[in-house]
């Protein structure tokens, strides 16, 4: 392990001194990684059954992702193709990373929902693929690969600037094919889909209600929107809702109150379970899904890199009995009034 740790740490160094053209860059071959197989294993547990091996395996997970620094997780990101290949192949973290990509755009390339049936991808750190018999959209996509979802999705929304909720190589991919991007903050003067106010939206089978929230209350604080997604008839009108970084304010919900939701993505509340205020208070949700863990972009769990762990826990304290923490590549399917 500390073998592998030094060659991460030396390719990002000579990344930042040397041009790669002037260096010898002949990656000696790596010992077989067992991430592949723990996300597959992973994948054959279900994120509404928290017992038996899933622990176990969040353990592992969490494990790989203790040895991956916010800064090489930066690198990764914003590094040409040659760097992330290479990080890739000798981060284990990462490696579940891209292993859950390529899950969730085979499964909505290739998988159609049955009638009455919504199938969630969760992709990454809040970002969600939901694909209808009759539509797709993504939410809050952060992630190197996003792009290659643009063929696939009807819409994309993002719920604030903040670089961990946003995919600009989606966002450009998608006005280039004239599908629409919602966001409060695309800088494109007189676009539809743009707005700092409440908002309401049609595409194709989904209709949307968009409302403006808090992201916090201090210096850094930026508006975050909340979108209440109605799929249409074909789904039995199932609602989901995703709040991104919102804070969790009663009196801006308003427009929520007493509404009917399916799903509910919230984030990990930095001030603890204040969650809680509007879950079972403002609205009652079927289920809510809790997300914004593991953040690999931040430094620690004082910085909100949330452990797993943590995400678990904090799952277990929310104000909905049906509250669970899905991972990475996993889908969930509602179907028949509940999620499978």
């Amino acid at each position: 392990m500390k073998l592998k740790l030094l060659y991460a740490a030396a390719v990002v160094s000579m990344l930042a001194a040397c041009d790669k053209n002037e260096v010898d860059w002949t990656v000696p071959e790596r010992q077989s990684s067992q991430a592949p197989a723990t996300m597959e294993s992973l994948w054959q547990t279900s994120p509404l059954d928290v017992t038996g091996s899933r622990r176990d395996l969040f353990n592992k997970v969490q494990s790989y992702a203790d040895t991956c620094a916010s800064m090489t997780f930066s690198r990764f990101m914003e590094g040409d193709m040659w760097l992330a290949g290479s990080l890739v192949k000798y981060n284990d973290i990462l490696a579940c990373y891209d292993a859950a990509f390529d899950r969730v755009l085979e499964g909505i390339a290739n998988e159609t929902p049955g009638a009455g049936e919504v199938h969630i991808w969760m992709l990454y750190n809040m970002g969600y693929v939901v694909k209808t018999p009759t539509g797709c959209f993504g939410i809050d996509i952060y992630h190197r690969r996003g792009a290659e979802l643009a063929p696939y999705l009807d819409f994309y929304a993002s719920t604030h600037v903040h670089q961990d909720h946003r995919c600009d190589a989606l966002a450009d991919a998608m006005l280039e094919a004239d599908k629409p991007v919602l966001t409060n903050y695309l800088e494109r003067p007189g676009y539809a889909y743009t707005s700092s106010t409440a908002a309401d939206y049609s595409i194709g089978s989904f209709s949307i209600h968009s409302f403006i929230t808090n992201h916090n209350n201090g210096d850094s604080n930026v508006p975050v929107t909340v979108f209440r997604i109605d799929c249409g008839e074909e789904t039995g009108h199932f609602i989901l809702m995703h709040s991104g970084d919102s804070n969790f304010l009663p009196e801006q919900y308003e427009s929520v109150k007493d509404s009917g939701i399916d799903v509910y993505i919230p984030r990990y509340a930095p001030n603890e379970l204040t969650e809680n205020n509007v879950i079972g208070k403002v609205f009652e949700p079927d289920y809510v899904l809790l997300s914004h863990i593991l953040e690999l972009s931040h430094s620690d769990p004082d910085s909100s890199r949330w452990t797993l762990e943590q995400g678990l826990t904090r799952a277990s304290l929310l104000d909905c009995e049906n509250t669970y923490m899905p991972f990475w590549g996993e889908r969930l399917i509602w179907k028949d009034g509940k999620l499978q």
